[in-house]
């Protein structure tokens, strides 16, 4: 792992073998059991509620942002939101005050959240049903949802570790194409588009947690079709770019490891991640960020 600056961002990768079989899927005790741990470890905390009680308050209106955009196959997993929903709960957070929403109805239901039946009590929005302000920011220039902008006092980022055709990767930042009205405007100047968008004070001041889901991902041929790459594990950070920049690594290494080109030989870096340092997002420069890899049996 790279990084270990005791003072930068924290990111923790928690892999496990058991959290993912071909025959089952995921894993759900696995998976909290694992996620739990890299909590504790992320915020120092002696247990999983102390960790959770760190970062989020019992009255507090929380988001959720899963990426359902690669299918029923690449997206995030039901059972990551699951654990989501039930350690919020645990700590007092009401179910009526945890809004989940993606770009469209087939999106948010590929990860097991319909709109119409939404689970576990909690509440679930396309975005061009309840859009709300319009934010002119750098280069954005879009109405966002009302999540975001008014409804939700802190946002879990649920993004999935994919390759892309156009921007290299996506990750946290990207996942907030889902964000917006229009995130086809958005395609093309992917440096500014991505970090002007993740600079939105309403995303980047909001964003409190980002466990990206590393069960199932595709380091080619992205962001959509079927997984091929199955680490079994579980990214946690709050820092977006420090998040996407280790995220970025780990892809390219799997990329090396199967003697594949990386992304800027096939004309996709991401030079999102710079950009987005550059306006406060956060630190993308590995050499700062305190990253360690937690690994069970």
């Amino acid at each position: 792992m790279a990084g270990t600056v005791a003072d930068g961002p924290k990111v923790a990768v928690a892999r496990c073998p058991r959290i993912w079989s071909d025959e089952t899927g995921v894993d759900p005790q696995v998976l909290a059991e694992v996620i739990d741990h890299a909590m504790m470890w992320f915020v120092g905390a002696d247990s999983a509620e102390k960790a959770w009680r760190s970062l989020f308050g019992s009255d507090e209106r929380i988001g959720l942002k899963p990426n359902g955009l690669g299918g029923i196959e690449l997206s995030t997993s039901e059972a990551l939101s699951a654990y989501v929903v039930d350690r919020l709960t645990g700590i007092g957070v009401k179910r009526e005050n945890i809004i989940a929403w993606e770009q469209n109805a087939g999106f948010i239901a590929n990860c097991g959240i319909p709109v119409d039946e939404p689970p576990w009590g909690i509440q679930a929005v396309i975005t061009g049903d309840a859009l709300g302000q319009r934010v002119t920011h750098g280069t954005v220039d879009q109405r966002l949802t009302s999540v975001v902008t008014d409804r939700v006092d802190a946002i879990v980022n649920l993004p999935i570790l994919k390759d892309h055709a156009m921007s290299g990767v996506t990750l946290s930042m990207k996942n907030h194409y889902g964000t917006v009205e229009a995130p086809s405007a958005l395609h093309g100047n992917f440096r500014d588009h991505l970090a002007d968008l993740a600079s939105v004070p309403a995303i980047r001041d909001k964003t409190r947690l980002i466990l990206c889901d590393m069960t199932h991902c595709v380091v080619d041929g992205g962001p959509m079709g079927s997984p091929h790459f199955f680490p079994g594990a579980i990214m946690v950070a709050s820092d977006m770019a420090a998040h996407d920049a280790l995220g970025t690594a780990i892809l390219e290494e799997e990329r090396k490891e199967r003697n594949m080109p990386s992304l800027a030989q096939v004309g996709k870096p991401p030079t999102f991640l710079a950009a987005a340092q550059e306006r406060g997002v956060g630190i993308a420069d590995l050499a700062e960020v305190n990253a360690k890899l937690l690994e069970y049996a």
